[in-house]
């Protein structure tokens, strides 16, 4: 009987040390602007409101989302620093500093009446791998953006598409791939808005 419980207490510790065992070490990772342009006069500029960023299931959060075929998965020992729709929002605005013309964003809770609200859903934010799982993925990172006046009338809609191969099958090459797509789409974006809302 002492022998018995012995051992069944030799196993109960045993299955909590490795319940209790650290987790495999994690990297953390960013994108967009390490040092956004400093605010610019907004005197003489259209008002373009920008609505919370809807982002695709599996992608928000700070996981790296990955896709194989019809599969994902998530990069392993590898995370966003923060969730990555909180990182893009803060791309875009910087991109909207630097490149902006005629238009200045704005939270909803600071836009005036007159304004323009930018609509957008970022419909992928993935590394798709494309040539199977040991080629270097490509970054895509696509979206639907919709211009609405304050009365609501649709004054301009587009998709958008960037994608950017990564040089390698790296972790660090993965999101440097990340880190360009992203930049592209906000380039192609706000130059988009400056234009159809300015």
């Amino acid at each position: 009987m002492i022998r018995t419980l012995a051992v069944a207490a030799t196993t109960l510790a045993l299955a909590s040390c490795s319940l209790l065992s650290p987790p495999d070490p994690v990297t953390l990772y960013r994108f967009g602007d390490l040092d956004p342009p400093a605010t610019v006069a907004q005197a003489g500029r259209t008002v373009v409101v920008l609505n919370p960023i809807g982002f695709p299931e599996g992608a928000g959060g700070d996981r790296i989302l990955t896709a194989t075929g019809g599969q994902v998965a998530y990069l392993a020992g590898a995370r966003w620093v923060g969730p990555s729709e909180t990182l893009y929002r803060r791309a875009l605005e910087a991109e909207f500093l630097r490149s902006g013309r005629s238009v200045s964003v704005s939270e909803r809770r600071e836009a005036p009446r007159t304004g323009v609200v930018l609509n957008l859903d970022v419909t992928s934010f993935e590394a798709r791998y494309l040539d199977g799982p040991d080629a270097a993925p490509v970054v895509f990172v696509t979206g639907r953006a919709r211009l609405v006046s304050a009365d609501r009338a649709v004054l301009a809609e587009r998709t958008f598409i960037s994608q950017q191969p990564a040089a390698e099958n790296r972790v660090s090459s993965v999101v440097a791939a990340f880190d360009h797509a992203t930049a592209d789409f906000n380039l192609q974006l706000v130059a988009w808005v400056d234009a159809s809302a300015g």
